[in-house]
């Protein structure tokens, strides 16, 4: 469901936050484009735009997938985006899930006379992770390109594929590139404590562009090897991330970096912003009457059947945003910008729409004593994590996801203006289209693409407006 700002706005966003899990059915609008799978099947996508922190979406109608929507291990994967470019990952048949050697790769160009869509040829025998491709477009052609470490030495291999003019098909190149003066493990050593010892593992990919065509492929707990795709004889560069905070010593190399950090390129490709959050979660504590002065077993076992007491020990988080301009220069360039804690968000006091939802969000599925507590309590009573970063130019706005302490609660995503201390929006997501609390969507510029002479239609899905002639 959309906030009443999304629903009543004809404005285009000039970002949006791209949910990695596509619908897949028909919604045929101008930003329509259609191709044909590996196997001859007919395919179209459609983009549907919405504010953040709302999600977007692709609508991926193919006759060879007509599954249950809510089927997400065979919804077609969002792997990444560059200006008009999104990169997508399909399984073939319904039998091949979403194996990649058994996927087709397509790039989709959103284009306000017509979109395209191009089917690549698939890398087989490799097999890329989702959250390794890079996306480069560059004039007329666009790049794709993974990096995998050989196991014998100390380099990568670099897989790219470079299309055509006006996206004719190309072909994927393999080739061994070197790591120039390694700074990560002088920078920031391992320490003994972490039970990640690779020297670089892709959690995203980044585009910075410009006339040598970088991309950085980044370990967000170590760093970023930027990589100069549009060069004969591409190099990789080493630039480790801002020192890990205190209070995620323990969890380095240990835990799911996604969880709280995030690194995101703005929309003027001159500036890296990174975010990193200390997280304290919210604890239920629950407990009965002193059973230790049962005087036999059946007392104690009537005393298990009485009421449970419920109480919440509420929890924190800490939220640091650097930068760092571009073209990159060194470590040191990276300038710490600000740092806001929960506890000093400025929550809206009147009766807002964010306050209801926030509200709901705080009591939602618990029983009546612990929707009465939580009902009272701050920011701190909510799981609060996987932020992602806003691309605008010059703001420090980050997007989390959130959800209450009940396994029935609904989540949502919350915008936080980590440079003012203020909310700047809530909006209930769509939790049936996705399994567990974890990181869904990319931030990308391709709503800058859309054509803004037309109106916008009235077709809602997960509060997005698809905008029609």
């Amino acid at each position: 469901m959309a906030s009443s700002e999304v629903k009543g706005r004809h404005d285009v966003p000039s970002f949006v936050l791209l949910d990695t899990q596509s619908y897949i059915t028909g919604r045929p609008n101008s930003t329509t484009a259609t191709s044909k799978t590996s196997i001859d099947l007919p395919i179209e996508v459609t983009f549907c735009a919405a504010h953040p922190p709302d999600l977007s979406y692709l609508f991926i109608h193919c006759p060879g997938l007509e599954v249950e929507p809510t089927d997400l291990s065979l919804a077609p994967k969002i792997i990444s985006a560059d200006a008009d470019l999104v990169l997508l990952r399909v399984p073939r048949d319904p039998m091949a899930r979403m194996i990649p050697s058994h996927s087709d790769y397509f790039v989709y160009k959103l284009n306000p006379e017509q979109s395209k869509l191009y089917l690549l040829p698939n890398p087989y025998p490799e097999c890329f992770s989702d959250n390794e491709i890079a996306i480069l477009g560059y004039g007329n052609r666009f790049a794709v390109a993974t990096i995998r470490m050989p196991l014998r030495d100390f380099s990568f291999m670099l897989h790219l594929y470079h299309s055509g003019p006006d996206g004719k098909p190309g072909s994927w190149t393999s080739q061994r590139v070197p790591v120039e003066e390694p700074q990560r493990d002088i920078v920031c050593p391992i320490p003994d404590s972490a039970q990640r010892l690779m020297y670089h593992l892709t959690t995203k990919v980044i585009t910075l562009g410009g006339a040598k065509g970088t991309v950085g492929f980044v370990d967000l707990w170590r760093g970023i090897l930027l990589c100069d795709l549009l060069e004969d004889s591409p190099k990789l560069r080493d630039m480790p991330l801002p020192l890990p905070a205190k209070g995620n010593w323990s969890k380095f190399l240990n835990s799911c970096p996604y969880y709280c950090r995030d690194i995101a390129v703005n929309q003027s490709k001159d500036t890296i912003k990174y975010v990193e959050m200390e997280i304290t979660r919210p604890t239920k504590v629950t407990w009965i009457a002193s059973t230790s002065d049962s005087d036999s077993y059946y007392e104690w076992l009537n005393h298990q059947k009485l009421p449970r007491s419920y109480s919440l020990v509420p929890g924190s988080w800490k939220m640091t945003t650097w930068s760092m301009p571009i073209p990159i220069t060194s470590w040191d360039s990276w300038h710490r910008r600000c740092t806001i804690r929960s506890e000093d968000i400025n929550l809206p006091s009147d009766n807002t729409r964010h306050y209801e939802l926030l509200r709901k969000l705080m009591s939602s599925g618990g029983t009546e004593e612990e929707k009465a507590t939580e009902a009272t309590l701050s920011l701190g009573c909510l799981h609060m994590a996987y932020p992602t970063m806003s691309i605008a130019d010059d703001d420090d706005v980050v997007y989390l996801l959130s959800k209450g302490t009940s396994i029935r609660s609904v989540e949502m995503g919350v915008a936080v203006d980590a440079s003012t201390g203020t909310l700047q929006g809530v909006v209930k997501l769509d939790t049936k289209r996705h399994v567990g609390f974890m990181r869904c969507c990319i931030a990308s510029g391709i709503s800058k693409h859309l054509k803004t002479t037309g109106s916008c239609g009235n077709q809602q899905v997960g509060g997005g407006l698809c905008l029609n002639e």
